[in-house]
């Protein structure tokens, strides 16, 4: 066309290219439509994405709230029962211990009335345990039978001072553990020595006695 008119050439060109052109528009339309639309789609989509993310986050705040308060009534509520069990466990020892208390009751009263009557006797018992230690320690066990059961004794009936009958002045000032303790350090064993042991262990002066 081009050899026989430059105009029907230009022409023909024209036509071709529009025809291209409507070509084009046919296969690229349908995909702008299509585009178009996914792009509101997906902005209808993140709006309601947006919706649905904040309403997420509220619900997380109240369940992470919920949760703390439950964590928190859990953790009062195991609280609670083991101070029950604490409480129990006190309260059963408790009775325990006044049941097996109340066995002792009658030894106690018993321990009282017998306190009360020492105590009447008490004048005499400190004034024996005195003279034992000021007097007898010079002397060998039969002078200080003889002083302690006889004159001692005799002297406190004479003049009506109470004390405890059969009285021994070594069971009024130590114990069968300072006894032991003595022992275990090299005192002997003897009465004597065990006398010595109670006048040196109570008198307030260097004492004179006798040693065997």
């Amino acid at each position: 066309m081009g050899s026989k008119s430059n105009a029907a050439k230009g022409i023909c060109s024209w036509v071709i290219n529009i025809i291209q052109y409507w070509d084009v528009i046919q296969d690229v339309e349908p995909k702008r439509k299509a585009l178009k639309e996914a792009v509101e789609q997906l902005e209808a989509a993140t709006v309601k994405l947006d919706a649905v993310e904040k309403v997420v986050a509220e619900l997380t705040a109240s369940l992470n709230k919920l949760v703390a308060e439950y964590d928190k009534a859990m953790a009062e509520k195991d609280a609670a029962l083991a101070e029950a069990a604490r409480c129990a466990t006190r309260l059963d020892l408790a009775q325990r211990l006044v049941k097996a208390l109340g066995s002792e009751n009658e030894r106690w009263g018993n321990a009282i009335i017998d306190i009360g009557n020492s105590l009447n006797l008490l004048v005499g018992d400190v004034l024996m345990a005195s003279a034992f230690i000021s007097y007898t320690g010079p002397f060998s066990k039969k002078f200080r039978e003889q002083l302690i059961k006889v004159d001692f004794t005799k002297y406190l009936k004479d003049n009506n001072i109470p004390c405890s009958p059969n009285i021994n002045p070594i069971k009024l000032m130590t114990d069968e553990a300072s006894i032991a303790n003595w022992n275990k350090q090299g005192l002997p064993s003897d009465i004597v020595s065990t006398e010595n042991g109670t006048i040196l262990t109570n008198t307030e002066r260097y004492p004179l006695m006798i040693d065997p």
